[in-house]
């Protein structure tokens, strides 16, 4: 498969993560996660496996609500691994991910191995 194409595909599955991030279905975002995912906060903390990257969320959404990425980069490491970094803001900070590291399931859905952001301001 074309790196084009493997774009494509996996653009399909991140933006699937931000809507459903937006409706409020903070359930859908938990569960692209892998369950031995990484998450790594800067200045904040390290979450590893599902568990803990979920009460992260969880008490993250008790007010955030609506995220936005920009300036976008998508490197395919091979057909069934993706790198994005992004710059992203929320309605309550704003901030860079440096890296959220994609890897694609049989089942053709695209999950999350390695989160790694840092937040530069709140609001």
């Amino acid at each position: 498969m074309s790196n084009e194409l493997i774009i494509e595909d996996f653009k399909k599955h991140s933006s699937q993560w931000i809507e459903s991030f937006n409706r409020g279905n903070f359930e859908y975002c938990i569960n692209a996660y892998l369950d031995d995912a990484a998450m790594v906060v800067k200045d904040v903390g390290e979450f590893n496996g599902k568990k803990e990257i979920s009460e992260f969320w969880a008490e993250l959404t008790k007010t955030a609500n609506y995220i936005e990425y920009s300036n976008v980069n998508i490197e395919v490491i091979d057909e069934i691994t993706v790198h994005l970094n992004a710059n992203w803001k929320m309605n309550i900070a704003e901030g860079i991910i440096s890296l959220e590291k994609w890897v694609k399931q049989s089942d053709n859905t695209w999950k999350l191995l390695q989160d790694e952001f840092e937040i530069l301001k709140k609001y």
